[in-house]
């Protein structure tokens, strides 16, 4: 008998393990920031307007920048961007950050069609897509 629930510990133990595999193309569109966790604390912005982050990814290198939402549904945003690459290291998905000042990296702790999270350092950003798609390119 304890063989029997040994067995069956081991194999309920193996089948909790996540096969949810990271698809970093999902990454691609408009995320919009939920709230930021650090030290067992939750941070929501208090801005009036919303900022939302833009990833567009090809062949694993991608641009990264903030733009505005629009009553008519559009996006306006400027033409400043950060480049990054998407890196695999030890099955984990690393987004590598470059902009003239500085490079750093954020992990993909989960994507799919509607939630996004990501850890830099002691943060993880919880995003969750907006529902609109057009873009509007404005002044710097």
């Amino acid at each position: 008998m304890k063989h029997l629930i040994y067995l069956f510990s081991i194999s309920f133990l193996l089948g909790c393990k996540s096969h949810a595999e990271v698809n970093p193309k999902q990454i691609n569109g408009y995320w919009e920031i939920k709230f930021v966790q650090q030290k067992n604390e939750t941070f929501k912005s208090k801005q009036s307007k919303l900022l939302y982050d833009y990833y567009f990814m090809e062949n694993n290198k991608g641009i990264y920048k903030k733009v505005v939402p629009q009553l008519d549904g559009s996006f306006q945003t400027s033409k400043s961007e950060i480049t990054f690459e998407i890196i695999r290291e030890n099955g984990t998905f690393l987004l590598q950050f470059t902009s003239p000042w500085s490079v750093w990296y954020k992990t993909i702790k989960h994507v799919d069609d509607q939630k996004l999270v990501l850890s830099h350092q002691d943060r993880t950003f919880h995003y969750k897509r907006p529902p609109n798609n057009k873009i509007i390119l404005g002044d710097e």
